[in-house]
């Protein structure tokens, strides 16, 4: 809990900037789950219809700073692509780019104890042979 005069009086304000806020976030996230509704189940002028409706909620809820201009970007982009296709089973955002992607190594048998004394062997007679060669 805020002990501070000003500390107090900032958790009032974000409680009202909050409910303020909300019916935003709201009124988006309603208007895309339609928008995708009616795109699954075929109805695309009902779709076509209430893509302006949606794209304005979440224009909006970004200028108010709810969303990061490219979250909204990106979920525009989302419901015009899901328009323009038409009903499919699901529709998927395009998968993120990875910047570096992690390679899974599956794990080797250990080798067994007379391979490695092989090994060992072999490397200390090349090791002798060379050796050998640069005192010559």
């Amino acid at each position: 809990m805020p002990i501070t005069k000003q500390a107090i009086k900032r958790m009032k304000q974000n409680r009202v900037a909050k409910a303020r806020n909300k019916h935003y976030g709201s009124r988006m996230k309603s208007l895309m789950k339609l928008v995708l509704g009616y795109v699954q189940k075929g109805e695309m002028d009902k779709a076509k219809k209430t893509l302006p409706e949606a794209v304005k909620a979440i224009d909006t809820a970004a200028k108010k700073n709810i969303l990061h201009k490219n979250n909204a970007a990106r979920k525009k982009s989302k419901i015009q692509r899901a328009v323009n296709v038409g009903p499919t089973k699901k529709i998927e955002e395009k998968p993120a780019k990875k910047a570096a992607e992690k390679k899974v190594e599956t794990k080797k048998e250990a080798p067994k104890k007379e391979e490695v004394k092989e090994v060992k062997a072999e490397t200390e007679v090349e090791e002798e042979s060379k050796a050998e060669e640069k005192k010559d």
